[in-house]
C-alpha cells in the first residue's frame, strides 16, 4: 500500500498510464479544446516525441500530476482513518480495561527484555563452557538448561481466555507446569465460547514474529 501512495504522490506512473488511456471523457477533460492536436498526441506528452510546444505539454501534465497527488493523499487519509477506526473499535470492544491493558503491554515488553538478556547470558556461558572443555581436554561442567519441551511450550502463541490470569504463554507455563525439568502442563479451564484473542491483545505475540 505504501508504494502505491508514493507512486501516486510522485505522479510519474499515473501520468504515463493516463496519457496512454483511451478514455474520451478524460481526454476531453485534459484537452478541453485548448490545444491543437492534444487528443491525437496525448500519449506522447510524457516523452519529447511531439510537435506540441513544451509549455502546452507541461500545462496538461501538471494537471495529471496534481490529480495523481490528490488521489495519493486520499489513499493515505483513507488508510489512516480506517486504522484509527479499527483501533477505536478494538479498544471499545476489548474485554480488558485500559489500565490493565497498559500494565499488560508493559509486562510483555519487560518479559521480552529479560528473556533476551537471560538467553544471551546463558548462551554465552554455555558457549564458554564448551570451548573451555574442548581446548582444555576436560569434561564439561554440568549446566542446567530448559528442556526442549519447555522451549516448545513457550514458543506457541498466546490464547486469551477470560477465566485465566496469565499475561503471556511463558507466564502460563511457569504457573501451570508441575515439573519444570520434565514439563507436563496441567489442563486449564477454558471458556466454551472464547477461543480467539481480542484485537487489543495483538501485542502479546509481537516478539515471536520478529526473527
Amino acid at each position: 500500500m505504501s508504494w502505491i501512495a508514493v507512486a501516486l504522490l510522485r505522479g510519474v506512473y499515473f501520468e504515463c498510464s493516463m496519457t496512454g488511456a483511451n478514455i474520451t471523457l478524460f481526454r476531453r477533460h485534459l484537452c478541453n479544446e485548448k490545444y491543437s492536436h492534444c487528443w491525437t498526441e496525448l500519449d506522447k506528452f510524457p516523452c519529447d516525441g511531439t510537435a506540441i510546444p513544451q509549455s502546452e505539454r507541461m500545462a496538461v501534465l501538471s494537471i495529471i500530476r496534481a490529480e495523481s497527488q490528490v488521489l495519493g493523499w486520499i489513499l493515505i487519509g483513507s488508510v489512516m482513518t480506517f486504522t484509527f477506526l479499527l483501533t477505536c473499535v478494538a479498544r471499545c470492544y476489548s474485554p480488558i480495561s485500559y489500565m490493565q491493558l497498559k500494565f499488560w503491554r508493559m509486562y510483555t515488553q519487560k518479559e521480552s527484555q529479560f528473556l533476551d538478556s537471560y538467553t544471551a547470558q546463558h548462551a554465552e556461558k554455555l558457549a564458554e563452557r564448551n570451548i573451555t572443555s574442548f581446548f582444555d581436554l576436560t569434561k564439561p561442567i554440568p549446566m542446567r538448561s530448559p528442556p526442549r519441551q519447555a522451549w516448545e511450550k513457550i514458543s506457541s502463541f498466546y490464547k486469551f481466555r477470560s477465566m485465566d490470569q496469565y499475561y503471556s504463554i511463558l507466564h502460563k507455563y511457569v504457573s501451570t507446569c508441575e515439573d519444570l525439568e520434565n514439563p507436563v502442563v496441567r489442563a486449564s479451564l477454558r471458556s466454551e465460547n472464547d477461543f480467539s484473542n481480542p484485537a487489543a491483545l495483538a501485542f502479546v505475540d509481537e516478539s515471536k514474529l520478529v526473527v
